[in-house]
């Protein structure tokens, strides 16, 4: 890991130019940082229903002392179209994924491109020529460096608002990955769940069932956010270990990764549900929080003392919710505790007046989480595509 600020920092300059209009370069320092993170800015400034992201987080993610970069590189374009930023596209390289699963993928992502494909086709082959000078064979993406966060172009429901943490594009990222050669690998769904109708009487009865053998339902403690990520950060690993694209990291990473040390400050009790058994120990968690874009809207990617104040004043106005996490551990799967935690989810919700909730994303192929939140009452309405590509 290298000793500069930035990960991209030790890296040397690079420019092609593609035609006398359209030039790409390379990040090396936080000006170029800064101009990678306006790109969007370019692209959605007609669409009302983007949310600008927190140019703080964007920049920690790229920080040396960010723990992903023990295990992975990066390299990050820009395009220029006479003379204006117009497009992105970052290449990441994790060398714990491709020696845990033997293949030898790289990924791209934090793509970004106005409606021109020789843009869009400059940056795909940028990131490629990358790819494969590091003997790569394989390039997938959307994926921005973590599976677990935002991952796919949404492929339908391009006029409805995005939620928190949920990827949002226009439809033409789809199409110019299928003019480039990229195909499907992997679709991850989202639902929504009408929380004007009533909480489903299944939901209810699995309640009772755990309540009766012994399982108990309690709000995280922030006040002991320390303790409580001691059993949080070992479960959340085993659980999603056989996740698809899934890496086991590190603890520190994890922490890092979920900015648990602002759990005290951050979390939302009520909506960070812990299941424990007879002896009070954890056993399942849910990890349910407001829809913070609303509030991220208003804050137009700032995070600064006003920025802080606007949280809190504007968070008590969100109206719609967001399931995030959902683990159990594998000895207690089966016995209805993701639908007992539902049920109080939903009941915390509607008591708050919220009028929806998004679920997810959630892949094609888990079947068993598919089923579980379909029992809330909440219906597929969106699809994140992943694409995948061999590099020749």
């Amino acid at each position: 890991m290298t000793n500069q600020k930035y990960i991209f920092n030790s890296g040397k300059p690079y420019s092609k130019d593609i035609s006398s209009e359209l030039v790409i370069r390379t990040i090396t320092n936080q000006k170029d940082l800064k101009e990678y993170d306006k790109v969007p800015r370019l692209i959605y400034k007609d669409d009302d229903k983007w949310v600008p992201g927190l140019w703080s987080e964007f920049k920690y993610f790229f920080q040396s002392t960010n723990p992903f970069w023990e295990h992975a590189e990066t390299k990050l374009f820009i395009a220029y179209k006479n003379g204006i930023a117009c497009g992105s596209i970052t290449g990441f390289i994790d060398t714990l994924y491709i020696e845990s699963q033997k293949d030898k993928v790289g990924y791209f992502g934090y793509f970004e491109s106005i409606k021109d494909y020789d843009v869009a086709k400059s940056l795909f082959e940028v990131c490629e020529e990358w790819l494969k000078s590091k003997n790569i064979s394989k390039i997938r993406g959307p994926i921005q460096g973590q599976i677990d966060m935002k991952s796919g172009f949404l492929t339908n429901a391009f006029d409805l608002e995005p939620y928190a943490l949920a990827t949002y594009n226009p439809k033409y990222y789809n199409d110019f990955a299928e003019k480039y050669g990229f195909k499907k690998i992997r679709d991850l769904y989202s639902y929504n769940l009408d929380l004007s109708k009533p909480i489903p009487k299944y939901l209810e009865e699995a309640k009772a069932k755990c309540e009766a053998e012994g399982i108990r339902v309690r709000k995280f403690n922030k006040i002991r956010a320390g303790k409580e990520m001691n059993w949080w950060v070992p479960l959340m690993r085993e659980i999603f270990s056989f996740h698809w694209e899934y890496v086991d990291v590190s603890e520190e990473e994890v922490r890092s990764r979920y900015e648990i040390k602002q759990a005290r400050w951050a979390a939302d009790s009520k909506l960070f549900l812990v299941a424990e058994n007879e002896k009070k120990e954890p056993i399942a968690f849910k990890w349910s929080t407001p829809d913070y874009n609303y509030v991220f809207k208003k804050l137009n990617g700032k995070l600064g003392p006003i920025e802080i104040i606007k949280f809190f004043w504007h968070q008590h106005s969100i109206k719609r919710g967001r399931f995030n996490f959902v683990g159990i551990d594998k000895k207690y799967r089966g016995k209805k505790i993701g639908s007992c935690m539902n049920y109080y989810t939903m009941l915390e919700m509607k008591h708050r007046g919220y009028t929806n909730a998004e679920c997810g994303w959630i892949d094609e192929e888990n079947i068993a989480s598919q089923r579980t939140i379909e029992k809330t009452g909440a219906l597929r309405y969106k699809t994140f595509r992943v694409y995948q590509k061999d590099i020749k």
